[in-house]
């Protein structure tokens, strides 16, 4: 049986807008791109299933539009932020499955939060943390949210590690962090051994408590 491609809808075709459409479309997913803009909507075309005209604010158009029977909504209204907010409440009020919106301020990003937006993204700030991350410690590529506290991150073995087995460091001791995964060059092992030797360049794969994992790879 064919897989049934996700829907996805996008409202407001900014920069960020427009990249998510983009990376949705090469995932191959189906993609309704909407902007008051009519220009922004013509060049957004070339890329997606469907770009659409409409203000999202009005409740007659998100109903027209069916978005609630789309898996994920994501509202990338850029300066606009009576917009967004306004946006954001009629599609939950739409009983869309997934709202999730592009906050530029913490002022912003709390209306959301009382308003339901199921996951709220600020960009600059979320770029920040994870350039911080690498700053303090560039063994790390990045730290990928879960949800509730939880997170997945990699980890490169450096002079430090080398040497040394998955057994040995912290990271891998610790009851409530799981390894998921062990990379050297192009191979993946999906269940690696804890006595397995660590070589530079080698990849660690781990998922835990947020804050465990940065305690931990401070002790690694």
């Amino acid at each position: 049986m064919k897989a049934v491609t996700k829907q996805y809808a996008v409202i407001g075709l900014g920069r960020f807008g427009m990249s998510i459409c983009k990376e949705l479309s090469e995932a191959g997913a189906q993609v309704l791109a909407i902007d008051i803009n009519e220009d922004r909507v013509k060049e957004v075309s070339k890329i997606v299933e469907q770009g659409i005209v409409a203000n999202c604010t009005i409740e007659e158009t998100v109903e027209e539009l069916r978005l609630n029977e789309f898996d994920m909504v994501m509202v990338s209204i850029g300066n606009d932020i009576n917009a967004s907010i306004l946006t954001t409440l009629v599609l939950k009020e739409a009983k869309v499955k997934k709202v999730w919106v592009k906050a530029n301020d913490k002022f912003q990003y709390k209306i959301l939060q009382k308003i339901g937006a199921d996951k709220i993204i600020m960009p600059e700030r979320d770029m920040g943390i994870r350039v911080a991350q690498r700053m303090i410690d560039n063994r790390v590529i990045a730290f990928n949210e879960l949800g509730s506290g939880l997170a997945l991150t990699e980890i490169v073995v450096g002079n430090k590690l080398m040497g040394k087995t998955l057994a040995d460091i912290a990271l891998c001791q610790a009851s409530n962090i799981k390894v998921l995964g062990f990379k050297r060059g192009p191979e993946l092992d999906a269940n690696p051994q804890m006595s397995q030797t660590l070589e530079i360049g080698d990849m660690i794969i781990v998922a835990g408590p947020e804050k465990d994992l940065h305690e931990k790879i401070r002790l690694s």
